[in-house]
């Protein structure tokens, strides 16, 4: 990682606890400045404007808390391998009162909302493609990585937090409601003639 990346990160960590602590509105050059004890020439070096600040750290958030963990969730080749990597790496890398200042962020900015609507396309087409293993059923598929998501998507939302050994059980139930149903739902095979 280069000098300039670390030394941009300094600044994107204090924008996260900006947003999750005080909310979107907060999140100005004035107060990344006081919190960082930096200059407004310290800012200018690293990015153009707060725009731009703002577009760095979503696309920081997007590549830490989706494109990394989907990378290494992909490293594993079956269903059950893929799940169990991305709960626990999900639960290890992923804050979730980022996600949920994001989320409240997108709902007034939108470069906020173009942001959140491609990360959530990603972990969704991601999810139809882990739950492509257990079904040949397109819309199925779906239905099911819909839930998942939902679930993943609900659980950040509940105050307070959900203990994360209650999340893995929970998740663990509905991933096995899942694969009873997809078993269940599963045409009979068809002897060749």
């Amino acid at each position: 990682m280069t000098i300039k990346r670390l030394h941009k990160e300094i600044w994107f960590e204090q924008g996260f606890h900006i947003l999750k602590t005080r909310g979107a509105a907060d999140l100005t050059i004035q107060n990344l400045t006081q919190r960082l004890g930096k200059t407004k020439g310290a800012f200018y070096h690293h990015f153009k404007n707060r725009n731009d600040y703002s577009g760095q750290l979503l696309q920081f958030w997007e590549e830490k808390q989706t494109t990394l963990i989907i990378a290494l969730s992909q490293q594993e080749d079956t269903f059950r391998g893929i799940n169990d990597k991305l709960t626990k790496l999900s639960l290890e890398n992923t804050d979730l009162g980022i996600e949920v200042a994001i989320r409240a962020w997108a709902l007034r900015d939108p470069l906020a909302r173009a942001f959140q609507e491609r990360v959530d396309k990603i972990r969704l087409d991601f999810l139809n493609s882990v739950f492509a293993l257990l079904t040949r059923d397109p819309e199925q598929v779906k239905t099911i990585a819909l839930i998942r998501y939902c679930f993943f998507i609900g659980s950040h939302q509940i105050i307070p937090g959900m203990d994360p050994e209650i999340y893995t059980r929970s998740l663990a139930t509905l991933i096995e409601m899942i694969e009873t149903h997809v078993e269940k739902k599963a045409p009979p095979c068809l002897e060749k003639r």
